[in-house]
């Protein structure tokens, strides 16, 4: 006869359920033993504190970054090669993205970056459920494959803060500060090549990885939809990149 206690109908008893990672957890995972991280978020799904972290990461380079660049420097050879925009419109348009550049930045980083996470989710979740390895997911493991892997960047926020911190960075953009992308070292003349070479980072080519791992480990799908959901937000924001090399 077995010894496990069983309820009043005869059903055996939950067991405990299991517990989410903690962020120190997570931050740590994503370095160390991604996969063993995103198998036990499948089972307790957890997105807030590496959200809030991400924010903040956010929020400080948006500052630090607004407060040290030199907007005319950056803005001014762009609007020069734009054939709609009249030379006597410039200074005022700069004069404009001086007063507006930090708020708007903040603005970005506060409510855009959640924004993002969700819509990003959003699109893993239906994937996920066209595609599923075994069973569909829910929202909250695609919101969790959506946030965790972006913990791998705070390297790199980090060392961008250090950056705009102790040296002039006059007209450079976030993307062009630090030493981690093909485009840091090789420079052309054309935009578009430029563009697609700051595109080629480390730490985005890692977060990359990672959110194909939590695809396959966390959301459980297919290889061919964790392939989608990477490949193609990665081939729309290079696009992007090179849409906005003028």
């Amino acid at each position: 006869m077995s010894d496990q206690p069983t309820s009043l109908y005869g059903d055996q008893p939950e067991g405990p359920k299991p517990q989410a990672p903690g962020l120190m957890d997570q931050i740590t995972g994503v370095f160390t033993s991604p996969v063993e991280l995103f198998q036990r978020l499948n089972k307790a799904p957890s997105w807030g504190w590496a959200l809030g972290v991400l924010i903040a990461g956010a929020l400080v380079i948006t500052v630090i970054w607004g407060l040290k660049v030199d907007v005319e420097e950056m803005i001014r050879p762009m609007l020069e090669r734009n054939p709609g925009i009249q030379s006597s419109q410039i200074d005022t348009i700069i004069e404009m993205q001086k007063k507006f550049i930090l708020p708007l930045g903040i603005l970005s980083a506060l409510f855009g970056t959640p924004a993002v996470m969700a819509l990003v989710a959003l699109f893993y979740w239906l994937i996920g459920k066209a595609l599923p390895e075994d069973t569909a997911p829910s929202y909250p493991q695609a919101l969790s494959a959506a946030v965790v892997p972006g913990l791998v960047k705070l390297p790199h926020l980090l060392l961008m803060a250090v950056i705009c911190l102790v040296r002039p960075i006059g007209g450079l953009t976030p993307d062009k500060i630090t030493p981690t992308s093909l485009g840091y070292f090789l420079h052309v003349e054309s935009l578009k090549l430029q563009a697609l070479f700051y595109a080629m980072d480390l730490f985005y080519l890692a977060e990359a990885v990672l959110t194909y791992l939590a695809l396959r480990h966390l959301v459980r799908m297919k290889t061919a939809g964790a392939l989608i959901c990477v490949l193609l937000p990665m081939a729309f924001g290079i696009g992007f990149r090179l849409l906005g090399a003028k």
